[in-house]
This record gives structure tokens, sequence and C-alpha cells, in this order.
């Protein structure tokens, strides 16, 4: 497992909002095929949300290939939508730096347990060091 410092998060801010800018629009409509094909006025007729359908596994399988190589590097996709979490070491605790898309850089972190909503913010950078493991 990769931990990384704050810096080194930073680092891939650019390249977050690059992917994850291309990847909304194309979550943003897979909620709308899902509303539409689960609403209770949905024609039952397979045939008939074929089309929907198709075009939900079309974008779902366009969104695991951009998230995908995310992953690869060991970062944690919170949310499709954009909200990251980077493994980091604070000290002897394991933590997570979080990114949100539309943050410019790294300002947060929190607790393996918490999650977003245990956000902090990062008083020193210095606090995070990377580690590598195998």
């Amino acid at each position: 497992m990769r931990f990384f410092s704050v810096e080194e998060a930073n680092r891939l801010v650019p390249l977050l909002t690059t992917i994850f800018g291309r990847v909304r629009p194309w979550v943003e409509r897979v909620q709308k095929l899902a509303e539409a094909l689960d609403a209770p006025e949905a024609d039952p007729d397979p045939d008939a949300t074929r089309p929907q359908r198709e075009e939900r596994e079309s974008l779902l399988e366009r969104i695991r290939g951009e998230l995908g190589p995310l992953q690869e590097m060991g970062l944690e996709i919170k949310g499709a939508d954009g909200l990251v979490d980077f493994h980091a070491r604070r000290g002897e605790s394991p933590v997570y730096l979080c990114w949100r898309y539309g943050e410019d850089t790294v300002t947060h972190w929190h607790d393996l347990q918490a999650g977003f909503s245990g956000r902090r913010p990062i008083d020193s950078p210095d606090d995070f060091e990377p580690t590598y493991l195998s």
C-alpha cells in the first residue's frame, strides 16, 4: 500500500480535476437514467428500455475506464462525482488525506473511520509522511 504526503497528493490534483471534470457529466447522466428506469411509471417492457439501459452501461464502462487507473495508483475513489481519499500516515496513525472536486489543493484529512463528515483542516503538511510498503 502506498502512503502519500500532502505534497504528493497535491501533485495529483490537476490530473484529478481534469478526469473528474470529464466524468461528472457522465455520472449525472447515469443518475438520471437510473431514476427514469426505476420510476414507477417506467415501461416494464425490456425492449422499450433497452436504449436507456445500454446508454447507462456504456457510461458506467467509460467512468470505470477513467477512474480505474486512479485506483491502481493507490487512490480511493469515494464518489464518482469527485471525492478522493489518499492513504497517509499522521504520526503512527494511518489516516486519509481528503480531496473533493473543485478544491485547488488537498487541505483536509480524516481518520479512517470518520469519513467525509469528519474532515479536519491540515495544520502542517509536515505531519504527513510518505511511506511505501510492499
